[in-house]
């Protein structure tokens, strides 16, 4: 059985991970968000009611929190294990990439490895975070914050995603980025 603590940060992870307030959660469960608050820390421990209706508001089976087995603390994605994900950018447009790093519960980073082709763009919509982009080949124009850079290969970029940022791949041959995302929530792989 997990410590308050760690029932807490079990709980602070699953709604970071899906982008909610504790204002969000507590309309959700019909509980204070002082109390949700008290539980994320670890200073007092749920009801199994209470559990139950916290737990209903992140989507998520009440058990998940409570489980005995360690979350994992490191993650191994071996190159035979690597999988391609679709996401769609601020437009919808479907995109692929590679997942690098699935990333860890309660974890801030994953790795992808994206390729474009010629002419080709995206724009990733906004979020709370940051990512570093560095071009392994090609040659991409970045724009964030009002403010555009050409990336050639070797290049490397670190900007805040407060506002999206725009990938154009601006060269005549496929340009491939390795993109490292830092943000309190990351994608569910």
């Amino acid at each position: 059985m997990p410590t308050k603590a760690e029932l807490g940060q079990r709980l602070r992870i699953a709604r970071f991970e899906r982008n909610l307030t504790l204002k969000e959660v507590a309309a959700r469960c019909g509980m204070s968000a002082t109390h949700i608050s008290e539980v994320e820390r670890g200073k007092t421990s749920p009801t199994i009611g209470a559990l139950e209706r916290i737990a209903g508001a992140l989507g998520e089976n009440p058990a998940y929190f409570v489980q005995d087995d360690d979350l994992p603390k490191v993650e191994v994605t071996r190159l035979r294990d690597r999988n391609t994900c679709f996401f769609a950018d601020d437009d919808g447009k479907p995109f692929e990439a590679e997942v690098l790093s699935r990333g860890i519960p309660g974890g801030y980073v994953q790795v992808f490895q994206h390729s474009l082709p010629p002419g080709e763009s995206l724009r990733v919509f906004p979020m709370i975070g940051e990512v570093v982009i560095h071009c392994l080949g090609g040659m991409v124009r970045m724009t964030a914050e009002e403010q555009s850079h050409v990336l050639r290969e070797g290049d490397t970029i670190q900007m805040r995603l407060d506002n999206g940022v725009a990938t154009e791949n601006i060269g005549d041959e496929d340009s491939e980025v390795f993109a490292v995302l830092a943000a309190p929530s990351l994608f569910r792989i």
